[in-house]
């Protein structure tokens, strides 16, 4: 009967989630392998490079600080058209490598260039791209537009300079796009007559900046504040084990830490191929640049599996000490996390649609979900996130941390409260504004998850966070991927027709 009551509930939340979600937007985002044939077509025009047969690394790119500054001025759904066409959402991040030469080229949801970065050993030794000596702003400005109305044909000439560097001709060009409430200041600059480099600046035309800039730092203070909690957890651990005498449930700990090692070297190859369109220096080889990701990769996965295994080994102590339950009924134990995470899903997702609705709150799509599902996120980038956060969040606050406060202050109140405020620091409200509401949602989820590991025991809170995670990571990838193949059917059918009409 309880399985049953569990299986109807976790139904029930989850059409309850998936009716209630957070609104969307379709993505306008180009195909990855167009956006490479373009930025390719851009370097050949600009400066001269054949990067057919180079290694080509793309990644999706938005200006996150621009787009998160709007969302907490309630400027972002007005301007949301104009971040479109300026690129500083919706855009792709392409590097071309090959041996000593790197060029990394950005292209927005219409096809146009947005930023341009070529290495000097990319264009050393190359013949003359043409034999004009010098060409004007207004000229150079015509060959970066590729589509009228868009970015570049929107751009005002505001200057240029001249400088000589090792018998080179350097000249940059200023150019300026505006809109009442939002200006992007751009330069180009060009070395013998090649486009060598494209940057972007953007500023939002208000008076009360200095509200926002503080919330980012108040932002980044609980960012520290989560990883200084977690390092002072495994210290608290350490010295409980010493002060309690040995441990049991080791080997339990040593696969909790192994699961965790596992998670972390699962997405290393595709954190590194992100790492290198972002930062990469063509004086290193490419391979040298996948033996420190990996190296670093290791070390990152010892260090976390570490935590989690001296956090484990004191939290289960403690916890069996005071007879607190761990994994036992197995079977009820993991119908409960699921039954609860899809609760808690429904029960959010319904609540911040109400608010929504109300004007209460503001939900971003584009801080929310959209940059985890476009950013390169697979499966398996979803499997990852959602195992290090539910394991070692659960390990070191609800069973190391209840634990600890519990045999401190026999409260089981005390406890949960103390730990599910301390967790709710871990996370960013970004996304949502006011973000205290964001925050409040968290500590009633701590909560939930609280008194979850002391009724139904460790195993439920594992299995009910790590599926709430996956669930709102992999909703949005799902969502993407059907996107995709709907507009790829409808291509099919308007090519079918069209040839069938022929």
């Amino acid at each position: 009967m309880d399985i049953i009551i569990l299986c109807a509930a976790a139904i029930i939340g989850f059409f309850l989630f998936i009716a209630n979600r957070p609104q969307s937007y379709p993505s306008i985002l180009l195909p990855k392998e167009q956006a490479i044939a373009t930025a390719a077509h851009y370097l050949k025009n600009l400066c001269g490079i054949d990067v057919s047969g180079w290694k080509t690394y793309g990644m999706y790119w938005n200006d996150r600080e621009t787009v998160n500054r709007l969302h907490q001025l309630n400027m972002l759904n007005r301007l949301r058209a104009i971040l479109f066409e300026w690129g500083l959402v919706e855009s792709w991040r392409i590097r071309f490598v090959k041996s000593g030469k790197s060029a990394v080229v950005g292209i927005n949801a219409k096809g146009e260039i947005t930023f341009l970065h070529v290495d000097a050993g990319a264009i050393r030794g190359l013949s003359p791209l043409n034999e004009i000596s010098k060409r004007s702003a207004q000229e150079i400005k015509e060959t970066l537009t590729w589509d009228q109305g868009g970015l570049w044909s929107a751009a005002k000439v505001t200057g240029e300079g001249k400088r000589e560097e090792d018998f080179s001709d350097i000249i940059t060009y200023w150019y300026i796009v505006e809109s009442d409430e939002i200006r992007m200041k751009l330069s180009v600059q060009t070395q013998d007559n090649r486009v060598v480099r494209i940057l972007s600046e953007s500023e939002i035309l208000t008076s009360t900046m200095g509200q926002v800039v503080r919330q980012e730092f108040r932002d980044s203070a609980l960012n520290l504040s989560g990883f200084v909690g977690s390092f002072l957890s495994t210290i608290a651990g350490v010295l409980l084990l010493i002060y309690i005498d040995g441990a049991n449930q080791t080997m339990m700990s040593l696969c909790i830490a192994f699961v965790i090692v596992t998670a972390v070297l699962l997405t290393a190859v595709d954190d590194i191929s992100m790492s290198i369109v972002n930062a990469f220096d063509s004086r290193l080889s490419v391979k040298s640049v996948y033996l420190i990701g990996i190296l670093s990769a290791l070390m990152a996965s010892v260090a976390y599996g570490s935590m989690a295994f001296i956090a484990s080994l004191a939290g289960f102590k403690l916890a069996i000490k005071q007879s607190l339950v761990l994994y036992n009924n197995t079977s009820f134990q993991i119908g409960a996390g699921i039954s609860l995470a899809m609760v808690t899903l429904g029960a959010f997702a319904f609540i911040f649609k109400v608010l929504e609705s109300r004007g209460a709150v503001r939900i971003s799509p584009e801080l929310s979900d959209r940059s985890i599902f476009l950013s390169g996120f697979r499966l398996k980038q979803c499997v990852s996130i959602s195992i290090q956060s539910s394991i070692l969040e659960e390990t070191i606050f609800r069973l190391l941390g209840i634990s600890t406060i519990l045999w401190f202050f026999h409260n089981e109140f005390v406890a949960v409260i103390i730990t599910s405020l301390l967790w709710a620091f871990l996370h960013q409200g970004s996304g949502y504004n006011p973000g205290w509401i964001r925050w409040s949602q968290l500590v009633i989820f701590g909560l939930i998850l609280g008194y979850a590991f002391l009724t139904f025991g460790f195993l439920t809170v594992i299995i009910a966070h790590f599926l709430h995670n996956f669930t709102l990571l992999f909703m949005p990838l799902l969502n993407y991927k059907l996107q995709l193949n709907r507009n790829n059917q409808a291509i099919h059918h308007s090519e079918l027709v069209k040839n069938l009409s022929e």
